[in-house]
């Protein structure tokens, strides 16, 4: 007996209006059922994602981006490197200008987000003087989390961007102090700060050299 003739699939090609998301898939010839199935929702989700502005937040955009092997920044503003406000000038030493002391979403200028970074919750700070030297020199951009991690244990060994409580904003190495609940505070070139009480601490996810 003849076998049935295969049904033939057709790919719609992209189309300028179409939104970068859409773009990323039609360029891959995967349907929007084919979508759905790898990202473990339905066809209808994909295809809200695809055409509602402002439908896909930061958790959906690593999804998409793992999928399709881009950045983030591709899946939710079409490949166009979003900015993020310097909100001050920072050291291992005494704080220089206030970090952060400005309506939110504005700064002192604005520099492209590290690929990777979420653009809507991630500021810079410009490093001032030889504290850090040589690992991160004067004029260099460290990249944080506008949120603070909420257990400040959490970053004991990192590099962070610290408030000491009732003092000024630092970039320090944490470790443990010798009182619990408190944290020794290290730098390459500065004065060890000892058992101090941290108001918050968030982990710097990124570092720039100056243009």
């Amino acid at each position: 007996m003849a076998q049935p003739p295969q049904k033939i699939r057709r790919y719609r090609r992209p189309q300028p209006d179409d939104s970068a998301l859409r773009r990323l898939r039609l360029t891959r010839q995967l349907s929007l059922e084919e979508v759905g199935a790898a990202l473990h929702t339905s066809a209808s989700v994909i295809h809200r994602h695809e055409t509602v502005p402002n439908a896909v937040d930061w958790k959906w955009a690593m999804a998409y981006a793992r999928l399709y092997d881009v950045d983030p920044a591709d899946v939710m503003f079409g490949g166009e490197r979003p900015k993020v406000p310097i909100v001050g000038y920072i050291g291992a030493g005494a704080q220089i200008l206030p970090i952060d002391d400005f309506p939110k979403g504005s700064g002192l200028d604005e520099v492209p987000c590290p690929s990777g970074l979420n653009p809507q919750r991630t500021v810079a700070a410009i490093v001032r003087g030889s504290s850090m030297e040589p690992a991160i020199p004067d004029g260099w951009r460290v990249f944080y989390s506008r949120d603070p991690e909420q257990d400040v244990n959490g970053v004991v060994g990192k590099l962070c961007v610290v408030k000491l409580a009732e003092g000024p904003t630092m970039l320090k190495q944490v470790r443990r102090g010798v009182t619990a609940g408190r944290f020794n505070l290290i730098s390459t070139n500065a004065v060890l700060l000892e058992d101090q009480t941290l108001e918050w601490a968030s982990p710097v996810r990124a570092m720039q050299a100056p243009e």
